[in-house]
């Protein structure tokens, strides 16, 4: 069955999944915030989207949620948060993993 299914396509559609995901949005507060992507980690069949909020931004704050939007702005991935920002930087991170199954063979 592995055979099916080759690296040139496994290759592709994560380079596809990965080139969708443009930016980010968290929400501090109640308040949507824009963010860049920080960091991007592709490494097999997973993408990595980091987000990063400096030291000195959302201090005090809650961090409410995070989302990975398109060029669009469409949300693709969206995760709750319940976290009080200190005085340290965060580091938000969404992995999705892409799973491939195939069928061989005549009906």
């Amino acid at each position: 069955m592995a055979d099916v299914i080759k690296q040139l396509l496994l290759d592709k559609l994560i380079n596809d999944l990965n080139g969708h995901i443009r930016e980010a949005r968290v929400n501090i507060g109640g308040v949507q915030t824009a963010y860049p992507i920080h960091n991007t980690v592709v490494s097999g069949l997973a993408v990595r989207k980091y987000i990063y909020i400096t030291e000195t931004q959302a201090v005090g704050k809650q961090l409410l949620g995070a989302a990975l939007l398109d060029v669009e702005g469409n949300i693709l991935a969206d995760q709750p948060l319940t976290v009080t920002k200190n005085d340290k930087g965060f580091l938000i991170a969404f992995e999705i993993v892409l799973r491939l199954e195939a069928n061989a063979g005549g009906i």
